[in-house]
């Protein structure tokens, strides 16, 4: 096992304290009436406490882009088999509260096809919707700290919608370097330019490009969830694209009519 070694901070705070003792040990030497003496003093003195103001606010960085993007990737994968042993081969579909009852956007992917038309009505999903597998998106966790946080507030308006995502993938969370929201009638695509977690979808996409479908990561959940709540219709995930060269990924996303209240 190699031996951990110091972070770019702490290498750095090392060499400015390491600098200041060579520029103390000179202004011993030399003359002390001379002018320079006052000059190698000043500097180590410089030196040592832009050493030790980098060695106390040196800490760990950030785990590298690949290693972040692998590390969710064989739960996506495990997930997708166990839907698969169920029967269940739908694509992901994110329904708002008024599609279920519950207080926040859930996870859908039923047994066979699904067209939105059923379970309007609070608690009615179960009773009358088609089989499937209801659960919380993978971005669930993500959406709480935006609450708590970031005092999230969905607009119900494309346009808002597309600001809210710009911001909070790119700002908020620095998903990606730039993030691209284009809206086609019922279709909406979203592309995330420079995504550092691309490792993970290409490994995901290696095995099974329906996994990604039926189980979005964190990132593209987040997107279909934001939009799901906002305009408050049942969003489908249709697929993901993945452009290795450019490290882009592009996100899919189909909204299905308004729901009748009384199916």
């Amino acid at each position: 096992m190699k031996l951990k070694t110091p972070d770019k901070y702490t290498s750095v705070a090392i060499l400015l304290l390491s600098a200041s003792a060579i520029l103390f040990s000179i202004s011993l030497i030399i003359d002390p009436e001379d002018i320079t003496t006052a000059a190698f003093v000043f500097s180590g003195m410089i030196c040592a406490l832009t050493g030790i103001f980098t060695f106390a606010f040196s800490g760990s960085e950030v785990p590298l882009p690949w290693l972040f993007g692998i590390l969710r990737a064989q739960e996506t994968l495990n997930l997708c088999s166990i839907k698969h042993h169920l029967g269940i081969q739908g694509k992901a579909y994110f329904l708002p509260p008024s599609v279920t009852g519950e207080a926040k956007v859930m996870q859908f992917n039923p047994n066979s096809t699904y067209d939105g038309k059923h379970g309007s009505e609070k608690g009615s999903f179960r009773e009358k919707g088609p089989a499937g597998l209801v659960i919380s998106p993978s971005c669930d966790l993500l959406i709480q700290d935006l609450r708590k946080r970031n005092a999230l507030v969905i607009p119900d308006n494309k346009e808002g919608i597309t600001c809210l995502l710009r911001e909070t993938i790119e700002d908020v969370f620095m998903f990606a370097q730039r993030v691209s929201v284009s809206w086609h009638g019922e279709r909406v695509t979203i592309t995330l330019h420079t995504y550092p977690a691309i490792d993970g979808c290409n490994i995901i996409m290696q095995k099974s490009a329906k996994c990604c479908t039926m189980n979005p990561c964190p990132v593209c959940s987040l997107c279909g969830t934001l939009i799901a709540e906002g305009i408050n219709k049942i969003v489908a995930f249709e697929g993901c694209s993945v452009s290795s060269s450019s490290k882009d990924i592009s996100a899919v996303f189909s909204i299905l009519p308004s729901t009748d209240s009384n199916p």
